[in-house]
């Protein structure tokens, strides 16, 4: 998984917690009430998302997401910070946020724009202007009728 935020209403990362497992960029996490730590999401997301584009990033398919309807669950999309070396290829597709590193993450709002990475059997049963939820696990899934 890989992802980031490419639009965003306001600069706003809470950056106060630490990662309770090790966690790729491009999901979406929670802050665990029980340890103050961030994890994927273990419960679905009520926050609605419209794919605008099915496109790839670093040669995985990935998904341009717009948010739609905001919801009340506390789900932020992780997007960590990575090292960068100067003799290697500019490519984040396989960084892990580390156990105990602080977390960059951004909790969407109404018309911020993400994209995702995800695996090519979700890419290929989604259309553009489908509407998605975060699921649990930190991708997304198909919103029900």
């Amino acid at each position: 998984m890989a992802g980031y935020m490419k639009k965003l209403n306001g600069y706003v990362y809470d950056g106060e917690h630490t990662a309770n497992e090790a966690m790729p960029n491009g999901i979406f996490v929670e802050i665990d009430a029980t340890t103050g730590k961030v994890k994927p999401i273990t419960a679905a997301g009520d926050t609605e998302y419209r794919v605008d584009e099915k496109t790839t990033l670093w040669m995985k398919p990935a998904l341009v997401l717009n948010v739609i309807k905001e919801g009340d669950l506390e789900h932020y999309f992780l997007e960590n910070e990575w090292d960068v070396k100067d003799m290697c290829t500019y490519d984040t597709a396989e960084y892990q946020c580390k156990v105990g590193e602080y977390c960059r993450m951004h909790r969407p709002v109404i018309n911020d724009q993400l994209i995702m990475t995800v695996d090519k059997t979700l890419y290929d049963a989604l259309a553009v202007g489908d509407t998605v939820k975060p699921a649990v696990g930190g991708s997304v899934a198909k919103k029900s009728a």
